[in-house]
């Protein structure tokens, strides 16, 4: 197999815009697939192509002025791991520095979000979850993972379930 797979630490990249689907994403798995993914541990629960990562790391450097979603495409296994294989622009009808306002992603290989936190001079960490991106999360029942892009390489990840991860982060 040719292509290869990048461990998600929080965001990602890459420029793989598909087609829209339909309205019903993909199903999250049964109960069972979910309970068996306890066992991952948090840094394989979430899984990148690099295309992915690459797409990201270009969006986060040329895309500074204002925040941007993305919605994310792929599928969570029965073993418990995401991967995310795809994105495409959410549409967005109003976005600023600090804020984006956005029409919900729709598809049937949708599985959440991702968004980018610009950079801002002496701002310090920006790999965060303000309370409208908890809420946003929280309020998406088709979402599993909410993905914020802090740095060109760098991004967290959440799961539903609060399992966290991401990558280039600074260790705690």
């Amino acid at each position: 197999m040719g292509r290869q797979i990048a461990v998600l630490a929080m965001f990602g990249l890459m420029a793989c815009a598909s087609a829209g689907g339909a309205q019903a994403p993909k199903q999250r798995g049964s109960d069972a697939a979910r309970s068996n993914s306890a066992a991952v541990r948090a840094a394989e629960a979430v899984v990148v192509a690099p295309e992915v990562l690459e797409g990201w790391r270009f969006l986060y450097q040329f895309i500074t002025e204002v925040e941007f979603v993305l919605c994310l495409e792929g599928e969570q296994r029965e073993d418990g791991v995401l991967y995310i294989d795809g994105f495409r622009l959410a549409r967005m009808e109003e976005a600023s520095i600090s804020s984006v306002r956005y029409q919900p992603c729709q598809g049937p290989r949708y599985v959440g979000t991702a968004h980018n936190h610009p950079p801002v001079e002496g701002a310090g960490n920006l790999c965060y979850r303000s309370v409208p991106d908890r809420q946003s999360f929280e309020m998406d029942p088709r979402a599993i993972v909410d993905v914020v892009l802090c740095g060109e390489d760098k991004h967290l990840w959440v799961l539903k379930d609060g399992r966290t991860g991401g990558r280039g982060l600074d260790p705690e």
